[in-house]
């Protein structure tokens, strides 16, 4: 019992001695405390202003993606494309690093569990602030780990009130960095962890770290490198034992393992990247040292070698490596990303536009250094004297990070992130060390220096001047306060979407957005506003602050830059942008306007010439090696901006509806301040003040971009993209002007808007024309032909006259208001007019009688010819004024007055009073042209549903008449042995065969045949129907024979009128046309008059010509002309040729030898063929006056009593004459 007692009263001492806390320690943890709390605190300073918003462009992307993850399971997140960016392809979330994303979405489902009435949003923002002081807490135990805890308490001192901290840890900041920092540091800590106590653990834990840096951030590149040259630094050093191969296998091993989680890890890379395939080489070859390491005391002379080889190789390794980096990099056998290389080597950065368009990837003066970092950046030397003099592995590894980050932070201004915890660390390990030895000179403490060195300084350094350093030391520490203060209270404070924290433009033109646009509307910008547009704006953007897709960048920059609006236009088309945003600041320093981000689209948009080429992009405005000539935008040595600029669209949309008058707008307002510059203070590169190119109030005449929405101060602006100037576009074909008074063209409707032709004008002189559509409309790839008329101004061209055609069309806008716009053709020349040809197709046109007094005439008008035609006029009988119909009454039912060759028209002639009546009255039908093309026709009429037609269901014009005149009266039915024909025999009989056809929709029978043209009726006993029925049903054909003999004379080439009835209870259907009686057998005929002119004739200049005509039943061949049994000479076909079909006609001429004026009158022509048929005709000879005129004067011819008889002739023709005799 005594023992029990005893063991009990021991556990009571053990604990009391285990709990003891030092006075010391109790300081310690306040001050660790209040630096954390502060830390936090400052870092809240946008609560201050009341500024409730998430900082910069980046974190409201994270947001945008957390909010997605909560609302959806991890699969969809995973997969999921984001169509809202970078329209129309979308991005790829899913494969976004995870890390800040599930890490806040986590912390808020605890929360929700706990009941807790936090959203995401207040996580989101307040994030950034608390991981901030998190990893001042880090840094503490990584300092303590570095050298001692005072260091740790420097060290999170001063990284808490660092501003290159701070900037990126600041309430509402939430991006990656806020764990990308957190979780480097804790990667190192464990790193140092596991090299000092070999423990397995501590590098698994720094394995952890890594892993979630390199799921969170894009800096793990960084802790995956370094670490390989801390053990290359520390096998140089003769400093590497087998923890070193415990904590690299650990932490990059575990960190490697799970960055392969990553859905966007590639395991390519493992043999085309640095940052990954180097990893797996360096650890080859770490372990085949560590095996050699093993082994140095067996082998000594080996290891010592190889020691050597690295030590005397690695300088020069290295020189080598930097020079290839500088000069070619692609020459390394593993690769970097473009960003990568340009902090490797700060020079690539102008070769690669884009990058260097980044403002954080600048490079960083030493202005920077100092004003991010203040008190440790001064302390940074001593802490590396006492580095190199200790040079333990966490010296190494201090030195190694300073370096690094102090030149990648002279790289690239971002890195100031990175470089705040290394400077830190480095600067309270030198502060540390200097308190450490001045420390020892008070009180009892005497550690840190020797014995003998304190008895030297004993004399030199008492209490005063110890205590001088600790208060040097206190108002650093307050300076550093101070500075990191003001910096959170005038800068951080501050959001960027609300510069100096009350200009809202932005807030009130993303809500304006969200409220009023469809989410599925396209909003196009230069790539800085991206992060904006589509998380808050809730609208499609093409591009953002990824700036995954340099063209696409640089097709904005272009669409921007370019100077004239139709080829912005289209731009913007190919990037399928409904609106157009840019953000104007006002010419005022700090606003970070587009004013001052054109130089950079040019750039990007030049490097990507090439591609722009590939795709057919190339516009007639281009320079001959890139797109834009930056020269012509700007002076490169007085920075003054030439007029390119100012006629770019950007500069236009910027300068759009913004007051040009200083006076009126009040004192202080951002747009006065603008209007004041643009008239008083900025010039172009001629001298001129900006406001010359600048219309009043910003008014420019624009026809693409159409003003939606303008932010309160106007730095915002949205523009509706109208693209009527691109839908508006028809195309110009065989544009013809002729001599004889007009022209003709075709159009067709290219774009997508209808359009109305409003003028044409020919060498600028405006002329009346028609189109073959309504209203001069043309739909969405419709065409019409055009007739200009060119004789009614009275113009007269010439053939070879230079002319050029300008037609003006007109579309509606997307405001409702009218888009004209012209197009003209190139120079041509005016051509000789041809006789165009058009045709009515009788078979498919008809009269249709209404009643006794009414008619509805349908025609099928046909353009038979080569050049288009206009059909001008529709008359009866005659084209005179008062037989045309008029216009009001003629409707197209399709095609157009205006005929291209080959094309038709139906016409309806509506309600005519022309008389038709009775049934079987026949009149003459005509169409003409302005250029007095003509056709006519012979119709009867037809009642409505019937319809009788005499086959061949086609009309001419009477053969000898067609040869002889120009005429175009078609009235004849073309001879055709199996439809109609008249024969005559040698008994003097006529039969005529009539072919007759039901084209109508009713059956009727046949009534009536009349003949001649005074209609007489043929009796029943004289024609017979072959089938022997007189109903003729829907389509049904009937064979009339007829014996004309007793109505007509019978003679060969007689013309015959022949009318047909039908009957359906009354008259209801007729057709009427004329044939020519044909002999039974060969023949041919001289035809010596047509229409009462002499159409066969000798003349006495012995030449003849004559019209001959197959009259036969056959085709024959013309052989020969005999004049008085003499063979004709020089025969030539004038109309025509020698070989004759039935009804043929050909016109011959040629010489009469020895034809003798007054000698006989008399001339007998013979004509044969090839076969039976054979003409022979007497004519008198034909005296034309105009070759041949003799006469007699008669005062000066005499007889005198002698005998003698003088006559005197006078020859006053145009030929030589011999007088044969008197």
């Amino acid at each position: 019992m005594v023992k029990i007692s005893a063991s009990l009263r021991n556990f009571r001492d053990r604990t009391r001695t285990s709990i003891s806390i030092k006075t010391s320690n109790v300081l310690l943890f306040v001050a660790l405390f209040l630096i954390v709390t502060l830390a936090i605190i400052i870092r809240l300073s946008p609560l201050i202003r009341e500024i409730y918003l998430i900082k910069a462009f980046d974190p409201w992307i994270q947001w945008y993606n957390a909010e997605y993850l909560n609302d959806h399971t991890v699969y969809e997140y995973i997969n999921w494309v984001d169509f809202k960016s970078w329209f129309p392809e979308g991005f790829y979330r899913g494969g976004l690093r995870p890390g800040l994303t599930f890490t806040v979405v986590a912390i808020y489902q605890i929360f929700d569990f706990l009941g807790l009435p936090i959203s995401l949003y207040d996580i989101c923002f307040f994030f950034p602030a608390f991981m901030g002081g998190i990893t001042v807490l880090v840094m503490y135990f990584l300092g303590k780990e570095v050298l001692n805890r005072a260091t740790g308490l420097f060290a999170a001192f001063f990284l808490a009130f660092n501003p290159g901290f701070l900037q990126r840890t600041t309430a509402g900041f939430f991006d990656n960095e806020t764990i990308g920092v957190f979780a480097t540091l804790m990667a190192f800590l464990f790193f140092l962890k596991a090299v000092k106590t070999g423990k397995l653990v501590h590098s698994v834990i720094g394995g952890i770290a890594l892993g979630y840096l390199s799921l969170s951030w894009g800096g793990y590149q960084f802790v995956f490198l370094i670490i390989p040259i801390i053990c290359i630094i520390l096998i140089l050093s003769d400093k590497y034992n087998e923890n070193l191969l415990i904590s690299f296998a650990g932490v990059e091993g575990v960190g490697l393992l799970i960055f392969s989680l990553y859905t966007n890890f590639n395991y390519n890379s493992l043999f085309s990247s640095l940052e990954i395939g180097g990893i797996f080489l360096f650890t080859i070859i770490l372990i085949i040292f560590h095996i050699i390491h093993t082994k140095r005391i067996d082998h000594p002379n080996l290891y010592n070698n190889l020691i050597n080889i690295i030590k005397w190789g690695f300088v020069p390794g290295v020189l080598i490596s930097a020079i290839i980096i500088w000069v070619a990099p692609q020459l390394l056998p593993f690769g970097f990303g473009s960003r990568f290389w340009t902090i490797l080597n700060p020079l690539l950065r102008n070769q690669i536009s884009l990058v260097a368009s980044v403002a954080e990837q600048m490079p960083s003066a030493w202005s920077v250094f100092y004003y991010n970092t203040l008190i440790p950046l001064i302390l940074v030397p001593l802490g590396i004297y006492f580095c190199f003099k200790r040079l333990f592995p966490a010296d190494i590894l201090l030195i190694a990070f300073l370096i690094l980050m102090y030149y990648f932070t002279g790289s690239m201004i971002r890195i100031i992130l990175i470089f705040a915890p290394a400077a830190a660390l480095m600067g309270a390990y030198g502060l540390a060390s200097i308190l450490k030895i001045f420390g020892s000179f008070v009180g009892e403490r005497k550690i840190g220096v020797s014995r003998k060195r304190r008895r030297q300084l004993k004399g030199t350094i008492g209490n005063a001047e110890t205590f001088a350093v600790y208060l040097i030391v206190g108002f650093l520490c307050v300076a550093q306060v101070i500075h990191t203060s003001n910096i959170a209270w005038q800068q951080m404070s501050q959001a960027q979407m609300v510069p100096g924290g009350n200009i809202h433009d932005w807030e009130e033109s993303l809500t304006w957005m969200k409220t009023n646009l469809k989410g599925t509307d396209v909003v196009v910008s230069w790539w800085d506003y991206g992060y904006w547009l589509t998380p808050i704006g809730n609208v499609t953007s093409v591009n953002d602050n990824a700036t995954m897709n340099q063209t696409r960048i640089g097709m904005t920059g272009m669409a921007f830059m370019q100077t004239n609006e139709a080829y912005s236009a289209k731009i913007f088309r190919k990037l399928k942008a409904d609106y157009v945003l840019v953000y104007f600041g006002m010419l005022y320093q700090g606003l970070g306007g587009d004013e001052g981000k054109w130089p950079w689209m040019v750039k990007i948009c030049n490097d990507n010439y090439e591609n722009y080429k590939k795709l057919g992009m190339e516009e007639d405005n281009w320079q001959e090696n890139s797109v834009f000539n930056e020269a012509e935008y700007q002076n490169s040595s007085t920075g003054a901006l030439k007029d390119s600029w100012f006629d770019s669209q950007l500069a236009k949309l910027l300068f759009y509806g913004i007051g040009t008058n200083p006076d009126d707008y009040q004192s202080g307002d951002l747009r006065q301040y603008y209007a004041n510059q643009i008239i008083n203070v900025r010039r172009d590169d001629d001298g001129d003040f900006w406001k010359s190119h600048i219309p009043d109030n910003g008014l420019y005449d624009m026809k693409v971009f159409m003003p939606t929405y303008f932010s309160k101060f106007g730095l915002v602006k949205l523009f509706k993209v109208d693209y009527t100037i691109l839908d508006s576009i028809f195309s110009i074909e065989n544009a013809e002007v002729f001599d004889s008074g007009y022209a003709t063209l075709k159009v067709k409707n290219t774009g997508e808007k209808d359009l109305q032709f409003t003028n044409i004008n020919i060498n600028d002189l405006d002329y009346d024309f028609i189109m073959g559509v309504e209203d001069n409309k043309l739909k969405k790839g419709e065409e019409s032909s055009v007739w200009i008329d060119i004789e009614s101004k009275g113009t007269i061209f010439q053939k070879d006259d230079v002319v050029k055609l300008n037609i003006t069309a007109q579309s509606e806008s997307l405001t409702g208001g009218d888009y004209t716009f012209s197009q003209e053709t190139s120079n041509f020349f005016v051509k000789e007019a041809q006789q165009g040809a058009i045709k009515i197709n009788y078979k498919n046109s008809k009269v249709i009688q209404i009643n006794t007094s009414s008619i509805n005439i349908n025609l099928e008008v046909e353009n038979i010819g080569d050049n288009i035609v206009l059909l001008d006029r529709f008359y009866f009988n005659n084209d005179t004024v008062e037989n045309r119909f008029n216009q009001s009454i003629i409707r197209y039912l399709s095609g157009s007055s205006i005929l291209e060759p080959g094309e038709k028209a139906n016409i309806l002639i509506q309600n005519s009073s022309d008389n038709f009546s009775p049934i079987g009255t026949y009149n003459k039908i005509g169409v003409a042209t302005p250029n007095n093309i003509y056709d006519e026709i012979l119709f009867t009429s037809n009642i409505e549903n019937f319809s009788l037609s005499i086959l061949s269901d086609e009309r001419i014009v009477s053969p000898e008449i067609l040869a002889f005149f120009d005429n175009n009266f078609r009235n004849h039915i073309p001879i055709d042995f199996n439809k109609t024909h008249a024969f005559t025999f040698d008994n003097g009989t006529t039969l005529i065969k009539i072919k007759v056809k039901n084209t109508g929709d009713t059956t009727f029978g046949l009534e009536s045949i009349y003949l001649t043209e005074t209609l007489i009726e043929v009796l029943p006993e004289d024609y017979y129907i072959q089938n022997g029925t007189l109903n003729l049903e829907q389509g049904e054909e009937e064979l009339i024979i007829v014996d004309a003999t007793d109505y007509i004379s019978g003679l060969i080439n007689e013309e015959i009128l022949i009318s047909v009835t039908g009957n359906f209870e009354t008259t209801v259907a007729s057709d009427i046309g004329y044939i020519y009686i044909i002999n039974d057998e060969p023949d041919i005929q001289i035809i010596e008059n047509v229409e009462g002119t002499n159409s066969s004739f000798i003349y006495t200049n012995e030449t003849g010509s004559l019209l001959i005509k197959n009259t036969g039943n056959e085709s024959i061949t013309l052989k020969n002309v005999y004049i008085n049994d003499v063979l004709a000479n020089n025969i030539e076909y004038t109309y025509g040729n020698s070989y004759l079909d039935t009804q043929d006609c050909a016109i011959i001429s040629f010489d009469i030898p020895n034809l003798k004026i007054n000698k006989s009158d008399d001339v007998i022509v013979n004509v044969t063929t090839t076969s039976t048929a054979e003409v022979v005709k007497t004519f008198n000879a034909f005296v034309d006056s105009a070759y041949y005129d003799i006469t007699i004067d008669k005062e000066r011819t005499f007889a005198v009593d002698t005998g003698n008889l003088t006559i005197f002739i006078t020859n006053e023709g145009l030929r030589n004459v011999t007088i044969d005799s008197v």
